[in-house]
């Protein structure tokens, strides 16, 4: 016996390590999933707290200064020049260090006035913008812009103030110190910037203030944020470099500017990969855990069945005589009994089947000497025909016909044994051997039911009987004498100028008495009556309306008389008429197994009379119609 694939021991290994490993696999997937869309939501709401935070600061301390510098300017305004209000406002110890006045003029931007702190030196800033004129240009269009020109904690507010007229306009440059802002913009662990509606970087990471946006995310996506419904969204972006940042935008309330605040979404993740290696270090820890115990238990478990796989072995090459040893009490231990059980059920199945073939081998002996005891199928006596036919419903039947003729009279025989097999066969032998001797003797079909009944009782004792019919036939005067012992009466057909119906078929059934075997001393009666050339008489056994097809339906008594009257439908030759009732059963029974045997025949007294030895037609030993 040749194994096949992997040893059980190892399927249950791979079965004990694979299961956890997928398990926990699929568990470390999900597990992964959830802490990264947990981890984006938490740094999404963080970057999003923080650029509100940092919008609502930047909203605050500009707005503060505006606050600040507007009595600069109104007083400016009103008085053409920086008094005492002004001086008051440029504490050395408050935010504005200094303020300038411009107005267009025909060469173009005319410095009215300078004032701000002591120490403020504005000359030197002022020269260090450069050209004005860009940036008086730009915020006659917008009235006021936020820049932060000079690399440091300070900031530039340009305000447009219009009196009605354009010589009456003043621009105002505003320059204050914002170091708390300008601090909460650099030292955060995210990027945040501060930037203008041009992408330009206001406040920032160093290096980044004064560059533009652009540089580090798409101009379209800060477009889109400027365009935000709320004061505040989230979204995942792309940085010009291909990676993922998770991005918050915040409107402030001064101008155009806007908070972003950038996370890297790898560096945001990072805990992610910390979370796999260790998951990876307990799944090896885990899985060498599982294999060391799969070992173990698959030891335990594999060497019993290995003997129960030789144990088998053996089986398969004819040892039967087999016990295996299991001294364990789980599913195994079972087994093994049931092993054990097994081997000695066949052993003793093996005994069965060979006394069974023996036995076989006697019931077809039994078979093929009952054939011997049935006539040839077909034979004319004298002109009186006959047909038969015969099918056992095992190896061995209970049902006996036969015909002979002794001088002028032909005796029929027909019977039917209880049950069938070789029990039912023993009785149709002696019926057989009984009616060997009996027709010799020149008697009455009465006096030879009772000698044939005491044959029967003396070697069943009453056990098994058996219902019969036999009649004789005078080819001289045509009388045709019966007596039945409850068997089936025969049908008497008359030839008729048309086809026969249901009423044209006689039964034989003027006298009856008890089966043979029932009673040694039972007497039997005959009747005497005449028959007419041409007349057939049906000879036949219970077990042809009871033929059954594969769905277990009976063919009955009503079916049955149908077949009979189409079978001598035309009168056709009796070896037709036989035929076609078979034919006719076979295609109801569809090759069904038979509830009990079938037998019959059919005599015809023929208009002419002619040599018995030429009319035999066939020489059938066991009565089938060929």
């Amino acid at each position: 016996m040749k194994r096949r694939g992997l040893s059980i021991r190892y399927k249950i290994l791979l079965l004990l390590t694979m299961m956890p490993l997928i398990t926990l696999a699929i568990y470390l997937f999900l597990a992964v999933q959830v802490f990264e869309e947990d981890k984006v939501a938490y740094v999404f709401e963080s970057t999003d707290s923080v650029a509100r935070t940092l919008s609502s600061q930047v909203t605050t301390e500009l707005g503060g200064i505006l606050a600040s510098s507007k009595p600069v300017m109104q007083e400016f305004l009103l008085e053409n020049h920086f008094g005492k209000i002004s001086q008051a406002i440029f504490d050395p110890a408050g935010n504005l260090d200094w303020i300038a006045v411009y107005r267009k003029s025909e060469t173009g931007y005319e410095k009215l006035a300078v004032g701000g702190k002591p120490e403020a030196n504005s000359e030197k800033d002022l020269e260090s913008l450069g050209d004005l004129t860009p940036l008086m240009s730009e915020v006659r269009q917008k009235n006021r812009l936020v820049r932060v020109p000079f690399k440091d904690e300070r900031v530039l507010i340009v305000e447009r103030v219009s009196l009605g007229k354009e010589e009456d306009e003043r621009i105002f440059l505003i320059v204050a110190q914002l170091p708390e802002l300008v601090s909460s913009f650099r030292s955060g662990r995210s990027e945040v910037f501060l930037v203008n509606d041009q992408g330009l970087v206001l406040f920032g990471p160093a290096d980044s203030e004064g560059a533009l946006i652009k540089e580090k995310i798409s101009n379209e996506i800060l477009v889109d944020a400027k365009q935000l419904q709320q004061a505040s969204e989230t979204n995942e972006i792309k940085s010009n470099k291909g990676q993922s940042l998770l991005a918050a935008y915040a409107k402030t309330g001064v101008g155009d500017l806007l908070v972003v605040s950038l996370v890297d979404r790898t560096k945001a993740l990072a805990a992610v990969g910390t979370l796999i290696r260790r998951s990876l270090v307990f799944f090896v820890l885990l899985i060498s855990v599982s294999t060391i115990v799969s070992l173990v238990a698959s030891g335990t478990l594999t060497s019993a069945l290995t003997d129960l796989f030789g144990a088998t072995k053996r089986v398969a090459e004819g040892q039967f005589d087999i016990q295996v040893e299991v001294k364990s009490s789980d599913e195994i231990g079972s087994l093994a009994d049931s092993f054990n059980a097994m081997a000695t059920e066949v052993s003793r199945l093996m005994g069965e089947t060979a006394e069974k073939a023996r036995m076989e081998s006697e019931l077809k002996t039994a078979q093929t000497v009952q054939e011997t005891l049935f006539p040839p199928a077909l034979a004319d006596l004298r002109g009186f025909k006959i047909a038969g036919y015969y099918e056992p419903a095992s190896e061995c039947g209970g049902d006996w016909w036969h015909y002979c003729q002794v001088e002028n009279r032909v005796f029929l025989w027909i019977g039917d044994a209880t049950g069938h097999g070789a029990p039912a066969a023993l009785i149709t032998s002696a019926a057989k051997s009984a009616a060997t001797i009996i027709e010799r003797l020149d008697v009455e079909p009465a006096q030879a039911l009772g000698l044939l009944n005491r044959a029967i009782y003396d070697v069943s004792k009453g056990r098994i009987m058996m219902t019969f019919f036999l009649a004789c036939f005078d080819l001289n005067t045509h009388e045709f004498i019966y007596a039945n012992a409850s068997h089936e009466a025969p049908f008497l057909i008359k030839q008729a100028g048309q086809p026969p119906k249901k009423k044209d078929l006689i039964p034989l059934n003027e006298v009856t008495s008890p089966r043979l075997g029932q009673d040694r001393e039972t007497q039997y009666e005959q009747i005497t009556i005449k028959l007419d050339k041409g007349d057939r008489i049906l000879f036949y056994t219970d077990g042809i309306p009871d033929i059954e097809d594969p769905q277990k339906n009976s063919w009955g008594e009503r079916e049955f008389i149908k077949g009979i009257l189409s079978s001598v439908a035309t009168f056709p030759p009796i070896a037709d008429s036989v035929q076609t009732l078979v034919e006719q059963f076979s295609n109801y029974r569809q090759k069904a197994p038979l509830k009990d045997d079938i037998t019959f025949f059919m005599a015809h007294f023929a208009e002419e009379i002619g040599d018995p030895v030429e009319r035999i037609l066939a020489e059938d030993p066991i009565g089938r119609v060929s």
